[in-house]
């Protein structure tokens, strides 16, 4: 079976998947808390909750590489990475087990906004889990060229046109964070060689 079909129900995913469960649940509780204090498409709410802003991180509010990859700009942002992070992220979890996962994807959400900091102006506000699904799909990536073996046929299927359908939208939809995308699809990829080397 596919790694990518979801088919269980909510108590029987979240004992399966409990890092993946608890970045959804921030992603939505973070949104509504943003929702309540007056709209998480609003630029003073989004720097109160720490989006990523080049000013703020030069006097030293570091967190603004860390707090962004749980903040999303309207309902429509929030959906649609929560449902990449519902189907695709499962899998890696059982995969590379929830302490590599968990690094994987802080790792590469995080060099995702610090990319962005370099190469960005100072008038980017950013946030989102996008860099950490790249990230995601980035390791996948590796799997399909050095580990095969851990993917079925299916899964393998699946992949490559998702990758694809990403890199395509990165730089056809205006808005969206090129850099925070690419650092964590070539992140995630290289983590491979660690987190799943051959023993």
């Amino acid at each position: 079976m596919s790694l990518f079909v979801r088919n269980e129900d909510l108590k029987t995913y979240i004992r399966r998947y409990p890092i993946t469960s608890l970045f959804l649940t921030a992603n939505v509780v973070v949104f509504i808390l943003m929702t309540i204090s007056g709209g998480s498409t609003k630029t003073n709410i989004l720097l109160k909750f720490g989006a990523y802003y080049q000013e703020g991180v030069l006097q030293g509010e570091w967190y603004r590489f860390v707090a962004p990859l749980f903040i999303h700009i309207g309902l429509e942002h929030l959906l649609f990475n929560c449902f990449a992070i519902l189907i695709f992220a499962p899998g890696l979890e059982i995969i590379l087990g929830s302490f590599r996962y968990l690094l994987l994807y802080l790792a590469t959400g995080i060099i995702g906004f610090v990319i962005t900091f370099f190469f960005s102006g100072p008038q980017v506000l950013a946030a989102g889990a996008s860099g950490a699904i790249f990230g995601i799909y980035g390791l996948y990536a590796y799997l399909m060229r050095h580990r095969r073996e851990l993917l079925d046929w299916s899964s393998r299927q699946t992949i490559t046109p998702i990758i694809i359908f990403g890199l395509i939208s990165t730089f056809a939809i205006p808005g969206i964070s090129i850099y925070g995308h690419l650092g964590g699809l070539v992140l995630g990829y290289l983590l491979g060689f660690l987190l799943l080397r051959k023993s």
